[in-house]
């Protein structure tokens, strides 16, 4: 069987080496736009048979020519012009390769309406499968814990955070600080999360309270795509407080004022590909074999 993988971080890198160790399925595997990884740390591979079971591409349309199912990355596009590539000096743009996925599988995050227009590609978002999202959202907590720790030199126990949106990951972050022993608020606008908020024994906040409180946050985690902490609340902070902003563009900080007033905002986008690359991989493929 063949597998072909266009571009992608970390994680996708952790993918392949999974499927190429893959013995009883004799999974061949096809790469493009992650050759410099491969390249970089071929010498430094002790494992033989994952180096010969994944080939580096010359060209895209070698690659996607000899397989029918092709992965790439979450994001699969930053831009929606150019695949996600940041293991590659190629420019893969996405009408090009759509060109190529005809009559494919094609499995990815956030797959552009270029390729989702043409109905002879069957497309597979990972965005779109609930259960991965869920699964994805614990490495980026974990993630930013690891950036709130590493940015203070104060414990997160006894530390004041505040969470913004009580989403997947929101959820996992209230019970992930509440039981490192910090006190816990979380905004959120509707009333059921508020509710939830309280009985998980955090403290509920509505978007029009936070500067209210403001001076006693230590460390903010947003994860609302939508500028919530503007001028009236980055002014109530201390300045010694640590912002990290986990949401997707537009995000949900102000940075330029934050920056012209000396809050510091950490942007934290892709923390699984980063940070847990192996686990996020293994999430995948666990979502890919029951999509294929």
């Amino acid at each position: 069987m063949n597998i072909s993988i266009i571009g992608g971080d970390l994680r996708i890198v952790r993918l392949a080496e999974m499927y190429s160790l893959e013995e009883d399925k004799n999974i061949n595997v096809f790469i493009y736009g992650l050759e410099k990884y491969f390249k970089e740390n071929a010498k430094k591979s002790t494992n033989n048979n994952e180096s010969e079971k994944i080939k580096i591409c010359s060209t895209l349309n070698e690659a996607t020519a000899i397989s029918e199912i092709i992965i790439s990355g979450m994001p699969f596009s930053k831009d929606n012009i150019f695949v996600n590539t940041p293991f590659s000096d190629e420019k893969i743009e996405i009408k090009e390769l759509a060109k190529l996925l005809e009559g494919k599988t094609f499995i990815a995050g956030g797959i552009s309406e270029i390729l989702r227009e043409n109905d002879k590609i069957k497309i597979i978002d990972l965005l779109e499968n609930e259960a991965l999202t869920i699964l994805n959202a614990i490495p980026t907590v974990e993630g930013a814990i690891k950036i709130a720790i590493e940015e203070r030199e104060e414990t997160i126990h006894e530390s004041t955070v505040l969470v913004c949106g009580y989403g997947r990951i929101g959820k996992i972050l209230c019970d992930r600080f509440r039981d490192l022993g910090a006190n816990v608020y979380c905004a959120a606008r509707k009333d059921t999360d508020l509710a939830w908020i309280r009985e998980k024994r955090c403290i509920p906040l509505r978007y029009d309270e936070l500067y209210k409180y403001a001076k006693e946050f230590d460390i903010v985690i947003n994860t609302v795509p939508t500028k919530i902490l503007n001028k009236e609340e980055l002014d109530s902070f201390r300045k010694d407080i640590t912002i990290i902003d986990l949401a997707s563009k537009p995000g949900g900080v102000d940075e330029e004022y934050a920056k012209e007033i000396g809050v510091k905002v950490i942007i934290a986008l892709g923390i699984p590909g980063k940070e847990q690359p192996k686990t996020a991989a293994r999430y995948m493929k666990d979502a890919i074999s029951k999509c294929i």
